[in-house]
């Protein structure tokens, strides 16, 4: 059980975040805690794009993770986005109804298409 977060932000507005591995239980805290430090040392940043090609599982934890992350984004005043997202992790915020908050998109229709 690894998780792997990547932060940079090489023009101070728009920071990545690249994700690789288990988002569960035991790795989970990583990301808000990651989230938080860097976004407290780059005030400027006004985007947050959370890479998620690398995520292979998700759990309920890392589900809660990703809502902290994203309280924690929108509370500094910048917009979370999460980019590649796998099919696992699709189904996941479909079956928990939380697409719309975390991504601003409804997610029935690409559910569908991976079912």
């Amino acid at each position: 059980m690894t998780l792997t977060c990547a932060w940079s932000c090489p023009d101070g507005v728009t920071a990545r975040v690249t994700l690789d591995g288990e988002l569960e239980f035991a790795t989970a805290a990583r990301l808000p805690r990651l989230v938080t430090d860097r976004l407290a040392d780059h005030p400027g940043v006004r985007e947050v794009r959370l890479d998620c090609a690398g995520i292979v599982f998700c759990d309920s934890s890392g589900l809660s993770a990703l809502l902290r992350v994203h309280r924690v984004v929108t509370a500094a005043g910048a917009r979370l986005h999460l980019d590649n997202r796998p099919p696992v992790l699709d189904r996941l915020l479909a079956l928990t109804g939380t697409t719309a908050y975390l991504t601003g998109e409804d997610g029935g229709a690409r559910v569908r298409r991976d079912s």
